[in-house]
């Protein structure tokens, strides 16, 4: 009996031991599979890794590739200028450099100097008319014919300029004849000439004879808040009062400089205002000889002068060249950039360089933006 319970026991022990030896054979192999698993998990998540890795390496190469394809110029540097003179650059396909964005108004875009208007171009319905003003209420200096004559600030501080460096060179008594017509005043003329040729003509024959005289309403130069009428007079002399302003040493000054101070001649037309000037009316639309100085800033007005442009060629050339610079004796002093926009009633976010020490922001009335930078 005793020797029965000992064998139970003993065989009760090799079954427990047993047990912990599968147990602990189990513990082993579990801890192995998992081991296994999980260094398979991360050999698996290594190899995703380094495809995804692999696959970020060739699309950032496609892309550096197709920035190469598509780009009109891969070399950054500019063309440089010769270091003589006045040099006009095309820098076509040159980024600007080191640029910030700024913010510009749309009333600013319609008065800083570059609205067109002539016979295909009108004057937009949200012209800022409210931001005219009488030059007599900006300045004393100006010599006006009335208060009534008006022009955007920013044409009058520019006549001031132009009339002290005139005085500077020996010239005074100018006398500023018209600025800003309001669109009643030139509806008004514009109707006062149709009633003279009604009675003869109608139609097509009627609006071409009455325009010839008469800009229809919306296409004046005048409705731009930019353009004045310019004349000399000095009081109770006669004989300096009539004399025709185009033959005077006055006329020929502002032709040869007005440019420097962000004038241009309007309507140049064979021989007038002086026999230097070439005729631009199959640009300008106007062959009558009209005395009209029309404020657009000074690097636009720079670069027409220097290319002999009337303002519609100037903005063709910009529209075929949207990136210009102007550099004289080898130094930059104007970067021009024309880009789409200036359309619409809104305002708008543009790029200027960094190093630019102010710029000027013009709607062209064309679809284009001018951005006129100044170092």
């Amino acid at each position: 009996m005793a020797k029965a319970r000992k064998d139970a026991f003993k065989k009760l022990s090799h079954i427990v031991i047993l047990v912990a030896v599968l147990a602990v054979l189990f513990t082993a192999a579990t801890l192995w599979i998992n081991n296994l698993y999980k260094t398979e998990l991360e050999n698996a998540q290594n190899a995703r890794t380094a495809a995804n890795n692999e696959l970020i390496m060739q699309h950032a190469e496609a892309e550096r590739e197709y920035q190469a394809a598509t780009r009109v110029v891969v070399d950054d540097s500019w063309p440089m200028p010769t270091g003589s003179g006045v040099e006009i650059l095309d820098l076509t396909g040159y980024d600007l450099r080191s640029v910030r964005t700024v913010n510009v108004a749309r009333t600013e875009l319609l008065s800083s100097g570059m609205l067109l208007l002539n016979r295909w171009h009108s004057l937009p319905s949200d012209f800022p008319e409210t931001e005219i003003v009488s030059i007599v209420s900006v300045s004393n200096s100006i010599p006006v014919s009335g208060s009534s004559v008006k022009l955007f600030p920013v044409a009058i501080d520019a006549i001031s300029e132009l009339l002290n460096a005139a005085k500077e060179n020996g010239l005074e008594n100018f006398l500023i004849r018209r600025g800003y017509r309001t669109m009643t005043e030139q509806t008004e003329l514009y109707q006062a000439e149709e009633a003279r040729y009604s009675s003869r003509y109608s139609g097509d024959a009627l609006i071409e004879k009455v325009t010839a005289n008469v800009n229809y309403p919306g296409t004046s130069e005048y409705q731009s808040g930019l353009s004045f009428q310019i004349d000399r007079w000095r009081k109770d002399d006669a004989e300096f009062n009539k004399a025709r302003f185009e033959s005077t040493a006055h006329s020929d000054w502002l032709v040869e400089n007005a440019w420097k101070y962000g004038f241009i001649f309007r309507f140049p037309v064979t021989g007038y205002p002086n026999a230097s000037i070439s005729d631009k009316s199959f640009k300008t639309g106007e062959s009558k000889q009209l005395r009209i100085y029309r404020y657009v800033g000074k690097p636009n007005a720079a670069v027409m002068h220097a290319m002999d442009f009337c303002m519609e060629e100037y903005i063709e050339y910009l529209a075929a060249h949207p990136h210009i610079a102007l550099y004289e004796d080898g130094v930059l002093k104007y970067e021009i950039q024309r880009v789409p926009g200036g359309d619409t009633a809104s305002d708008v976010a543009v790029q200027v360089t960094q190093d630019c020490s102010s710029y000027v922001v013009s709607s062209d009335n064309m679809g284009g933006i001018i951005i006129a930078m100044i170092y």
